[in-house]
């Protein structure tokens, strides 16, 4: 990482993480096993039909690659991401959450006997050497930082990618949390988040953080992006019924980012890009 990158990830704050990091590893721990109900082995209806297959989509393969997952909650992707690739063998793969709970499910229910397994606050400095890996994945993560948090757990990833290194990474669609807002669905979390529905009664910690801010802020942190939007199928129709959303609104936003080469212009194939 260039020494400018390394001054922006040092010059945020560290307080106010810590605090809502405190926060949410104890909402998560709380609810770790009502989780692990509704999420299953395919992390609900939406990613089931829709979204894992779009993001292992996007990954070539996993042969002799270092891969690190982020915020892994049960632990479900992992095992898919590996029958999807089956004969191939990553060098590595992490495991991480910032709930020990979540952990603790992830370990019970989804053990992979080659993979290692770490409490990891994405807030706070990661505990792994420069270019360490090859793939970091982030599904449904990046959503739930604050700004401050967002920036700090860029930079740290970007620090922790090899060269020719990608982190891809998934959120709810800004139109979609538009549009549970306006519905009046979305309550004060604090620290600038808000809660929104899930099943169960659960309710999720998440930013009102537009597109072009997420852009902004990867583009910053050295990512040349392409983002995607993705939508509900039938399938997810089905089986969400309460789901109600205005006509041809996403569910999800989905980053494609690689370490930018800042030598040359950033290619802007197909989705929108940034670098």
């Amino acid at each position: 990482m260039a020494d400018a990158d390394r001054l922006l990830c040092a010059s945020h704050p560290t307080r106010e993480r810590r605090i809502v990091a405190i926060t949410r590893i104890a909402y998560y721990d709380r609810i770790a096993k009502q989780w692990h109900r509704v999420t299953g082995h395919h992390g609900g209806a939406f990613k089931r039909y829709v979204l894992n297959d779009c993001l292992l989509g996007k990954i070539e393969g996993i042969a002799g690659r270092s891969i690190l997952e982020l915020g892994a909650g049960n632990g479900y992707f992992a095992p898919i991401m590996l029958r999807r690739f089956s004969g191939q063998q990553p060098a590595r793969l992490v495991i991480s959450d910032q709930s020990q709970a979540q952990l603790d499910t992830a370990q019970t229910t989804f053990f992979l006997q080659d993979a290692e397994y770490a409490q990891l606050d994405v807030q706070q400095t990661f505990p792994f050497a420069d270019a360490s890996f090859d793939l970091i994945l982030a599904i449904m993560l990046l959503n739930e930082l604050t700004n401050t948090a967002l920036r700090a757990a860029l930079c740290e990833s970007r620090r922790v990618l090899a060269p020719g290194g990608r982190l891809l990474a998934a959120v709810p669609h800004p139109a979609f949390i538009h549009a549970l807002a306006r519905k009046g669905a979305l309550t004060d979390f604090g620290h600038g988040l808000f809660t929104m529905p899930s099943a169960e009664g659960l309710r999720l910690p998440v930013s009102r953080r537009s597109e072009q801010m997420y852009l902004d802020t990867l583009g910053a942190s050295g990512f040349a992006v392409v983002a995607e939007p993705i939508s509900a199928d039938a399938k997810t129709l089905h089986a969400k019924p309460g789901l109600k959303l205005p006509h041809a609104t996403p569910l999800a936003l989905v980053f494609d980012c690689r370490v930018a080469d800042t030598s040359t212009p950033v290619p802007r194939p197909g989705g929108q890009s940034f670098s």
